[in-house]
């Protein structure tokens, strides 16, 4: 038990790494190079995701990096940008509001699905 707590800790410690990569290349996206909001958020995931997978394999799984499968991460980081992009595209397309609104959404919403998914099947150690 106190491993999964110190587990989540250092994965929350990298979601907030990510989370401010995302928020950055969202801005810089969106605002410098005037890319349509879910596009620019797809991009601003997947950096995200680049980044959270290195930290996540070397200091949160570093113990069970060896059994993360790169196609079951990839799989995983797919339907986290499915998520991601769906939420985005309700809060912009569906319900007018600020795309900045649905970037809190998503950044609130998604990160309990890619933990699930890190934790019970990418990193899962092999039986």
């Amino acid at each position: 038990m106190r491993a999964t707590l110190h587990r989540f800790v250092r994965f929350a410690v990298v979601g907030v790494v990510a989370t401010i990569v995302h928020m950055a290349v969202f801005t810089l996206a969106y605002e410098l190079g005037h890319i349509e909001p879910v596009t620019a958020n797809a991009i601003a995931f997947s950096v995200a995701v680049l980044v959270g997978y290195a930290l996540n394999r070397a200091w949160t799984f570093s113990h069970h990096a060896e059994h993360a499968r790169l196609w079951r991460y990839v799989i995983g980081a797919l339907i986290g940008l499915a998520w991601n992009s769906a939420i985005m595209y309700v809060a912009v397309h569906t319900l007018g509001w600020s795309p900045y609104v649905g970037l809190v959404m998503t950044l609130v919403l998604v990160p309990p699905v890619t933990f699930a998914l890190n934790q019970l099947w990418v990193f899962r150690p092999r039986s």
